[in-house]
């Protein structure tokens, strides 16, 4: 890969301060690439007031990109998207909320004590995850929620499947809202024709990045665009440096450049290599087998750089083993009804030749499969909101609840099966049966739900 201004300006920097009678302890010795880690010092610059080489790499980034403005983000999208909807909507206004927006975007609610008006987009009828969001029920929900500041959009979603981002903004800036992309999946986008269009492109105001998820770079490493003046730049920009690290990472702003670069120069070949395997792996499928590479419904853009295997039997979580084991293959995520399997930047062949391998060995015949082999998140019983959602977030007073008994009671904690890390109950929802009924199949499956328990259950209020 090759070295970005950051990175050359560090070089050079590591070379000159021999003596390092500052930050960071490792005085540039002994970690790998510690001769790199730097705090604001005298050439260095400062995230939280760019004026040098930061500034000049933020500006290049943008022009990679299409956007306005680029700012570099040590704390991951979960930050990007909270300092964009706190710059936008102030205590006490309303924003358009999909109810599979990340567990983020619920934080940013409850911090910035913003109302969330929920909607739900159109699920998929194989696996029952939300799919897409149509401008049909943008407009209708903005009919009945006229009130709301703008919306925030999750698109590509987490199984690669997409939103009319461009129509969506059009519908928004019509009536004078404004639209953010959580486009944490899709930092590639812009550099690949072949694939979804990117939301700078579509006409969001504001779009944050995951970096780490498909480019080169290491975790954490985001980036975050603003594409207009609908929310206010330096606005957006006073929430990050409270969010976020007084002492950023320079390891990791050097990362998102370079992989940045590098997705510029050579991302189209690689994804385009991801994309015909993808094709190919579609037509030789044969029907009546096991496992199913996932599409969306004819002519509708998907982002082939996800590999989502549906599981007609739901014995997903016995083949992820099998491929851990046997293959060496771990998967993004293992359910019992679905596996993801994620490419990226550093993809090679011999990943996919070991992934089709990993198939091969599981794809019995089955019986007809069932229409949706998981218990879908049951829509009616989310975001209900009794208590509103800050205030029983910073309710003290609160006790643990054992499923079978906690139908009726009000959540006092986010409930998250994880990945992905989209909230199904939030701070001062009322518990349904359903709901809990749900949790209770997850947990029996093995399935990871932060603020879940088998044996402890629920954290409930207790008033």
């Amino acid at each position: 890969m090759t070295a970005g201004k950051l990175q050359k300006q560090l070089e050079i920097l590591a070379e000159r301060d021999r003596h390092r009678l500052h930050m960071p302890g490792h005085k540039g010795r002994g970690l790998p690439l510690a001769a790199l880690d730097f705090t604001e010092i005298p050439g260095s610059d400062n995230l939280h007031d760019p004026r040098e080489i930061i500034a000049d790499v933020q500006n290049d980034l943008a022009g990679l990109y299409g956007s306005v403005s680029a700012q570099l983000v040590v704390g991951g999208t979960t930050a990007g998207n909270m300092a964009a909807l706190m710059a936008g909507a102030a205590p006490g206004e309303a924003v358009l909320v999909p109810v599979n927006s990340h567990r983020s975007v619920f934080s940013a609610l409850a911090l910035g004590r913003i109302e969330g008006r929920f909607i739900t987009p159109v699920l998929d009828g194989t696996l029952g995850f939300p799919r897409e969001l149509t401008v049909e029920q943008v407009e209708a929900a903005l009919d009945r929620f006229p009130e709301v500041r703008g919306m925030i959009l999750t698109t590509p979603t987490y199984y690669g499947t997409v939103s009319d981002t461009a129509a969506l903004a059009e519908c928004l800036h019509r009536r004078d809202k404004w639209l953010i992309v959580d486009e944490a999946h899709g930092a590639h986008l812009a550099f690949c024709p072949d694939y979804p269009r990117d939301a700078v492109a579509s006409g969001a105001d504001v779009v944050i990045q995951s970096s780490h998820k498909m480019l080169a770079t290491y975790t954490q490493a985001s980036l975050l665009h603003c594409c207009s003046r609908r929310i206010d730049p330096q606005r957006i920009a006073r929430f990050l440096t409270m969010l976020e690290s007084s002492s950023p990472s320079y390891l990791l702003m050097m990362a998102v450049e370079n992989g940045v670069r590098e997705a510029a120069q050579s991302g189209h070949t690689i994804f385009e290599g991801i994309a015909k395997r993808w094709d190919q792996t579609q037509k030789r499928q044969r029907a009546g087998t096991k496992l199913r590479l996932y599409a969306p419904p004819a002519a509708q853009p998907y982002d082939k750089s996800k590999w989502l295997w549906a599981v007609a039997d739901g014995s997903g979580l016995a083949i992820a083993k099998k491929w851990r084991e046997s293959f060496g293959v771990y998967c993004e995520i293992e359910t019992a009804g679905y596996l993801l399997a994620l490419t990226g930047m550093g993809t090679r062949t011999e990943d996919l030749d070991a992934l089709d391998n990993a198939v091969a060995a599981c794809q019995e015949p089955v019986p007809e499969p069932e229409a949706c082999p998981v218990d879908p998140v049951p829509v009616a019983a989310r975001f209900n909101q009794t208590v509103p959602l800050w205030q029983a977030f910073y309710e003290q007073r609160r006790q643990q609840c054992p499923l079978a008994a906690c139908a009726g009671r009000i959540a006092a904690r986010s409930v998250i099966p994880y990945p992905p890390g989209v909230p199904v109950l939030l701070p001062g929802d009322t518990i349904t049966r359903e709901m809990a009924g749900y949790l209770a199949g997850c947990l029996r499956r093995g399935e990871t739900v932060i603020g879940a328990d088998k044996d402890a259950g629920l954290e409930v209020l207790a008033v």
